[in-house]
């Protein structure tokens, strides 16, 4: 084989070298059929055969140097080991998942203001005017209040469909505080205000009935965890509105994607925290069934456990700010 022959042998296989490019794209984009798989393995042996040709008789020439990467590439497709998802979920929540949470702490902080906020106002609003519950609490609970009861004593439905109702709740409004952020963050900021309110009305309103000492005690196994949660997806939302309303060097739509990645990794680490926390309003914190005291050592736990884990875990591992 001459030098000479370099045009020829490139023509002659470059057909191949394509063929294999293509079925490896199908394979990247999961749409190869099973006959397209056997074709993958024959062209890469083939390719793999022209490779030691080429790096026999015309080592360092662009045709050596693209066919060295697509044998490289194709290898690694073929040959690779699965991925251990269970390992990669260990290192998300033992690691990713905290750190992040630890790297954005200020945008969940934020959240967690706009709460306390919203609590303050709705509060401190029918503390001194009563007669104004009408606009902030619900009738059905404005009539628990009046007979002097609390409306989650009554509940009739039974323990698990309590909780599935309740985590669909949850869900809804830790989505929402997130997924508004994409309005430039103003959406988010509405939500956690609104729910500040509605929190802290309720509670003058029970307070100016007589049983808000009662309210509290079924807030105390989960509001910790529960109001954590919420903080955190807020913060998450926060954080896509920061990316779109603050110039930067770089071009938004980048750093929104970048922004997005890191807030999508808060939203999804407070996922099963979520569901475990509505497992306990809907079996722990309703009812006389567990006693009180009980009640608020427990949600005196699980909240220090919660922001033990999330402050302490991952810490002097790689990926650390």
């Amino acid at each position: 084989m001459s030098t000479e022959a370099l045009p020829a042998f490139v023509a002659r296989r470059r057909p191949d070298w394509e063929r294999l490019t293509a079925l490896l794209d199908g394979l990247d984009a999961r749409r190869l059929r099973a006959a397209e798989l056997t074709e993958l393995d024959r062209c890469y042996r083939r390719a793999a055969a022209d490779l030691a040709r080429l790096q026999s008789f015309y080592a360092g020439t662009d045709a050596h140097r693209f066919l060295n990467q697509l044998c490289g590439r194709a290898y690694g497709r073929i040959y690779a080991r699965p991925p251990d998802r269970l390992a990669a979920l260990r290192r998300f929540f033992a690691r990713d998942f905290p750190q992040t949470l630890r790297d954005e702490l200020a945008f969940v902080g934020a959240a967690a203001g706009l709460v306390a906020l919203g609590v303050a106002v709705g509060f401190s609003t029918l503390w001194v005017q009563p007669h104004l519950a009408g606009l902030f609490v619900p009738d059905a609970i404005q009539r628990y209040v009046a007979e002097h009861r609390l409306w989650t004593d009554s509940l009739e439905l039974p323990p698990s469909q309590i909780a599935t109702q309740i985590l669909t709740n949850n869900l809804q409004v830790a989505v929402a505080a997130f997924a508004l952020g994409l309005t430039f963050g103003l959406g988010t900021v509405i939500v956690l205000l609104n729910n500040g309110v509605f929190l802290g009305a309720t509670l003058a309103h029970c307070f100016n009935g007589g049983v808000g000492k009662g309210l509290l005690i079924f807030m105390s196994a989960h509001g910790v965890v529960e109001l954590s949660v919420i903080f955190i997806c807020g913060g998450a939302g926060l954080m896509l509105g920061q990316a779109l309303v603050v110039a930067r060097e770089r071009p938004r739509s980048e750093v929104l994607r970048e922004r997005a990645g890191r807030a999508v990794r808060l939203v999804l680490g407070c996922a099963p925290f979520l569901a475990a926390i509505g497992v306990v309003e809907g079996f722990v914190s309703p009812g006389h069934r567990v006693p009180a005291l009980l009640k608020v050592l427990l949600g005196a736990c699980l909240g220090a456990g919660f922001w033990l884990y999330l402050l302490r875990a991952g810490r002097g591992q790689p990926g650390e700010r």
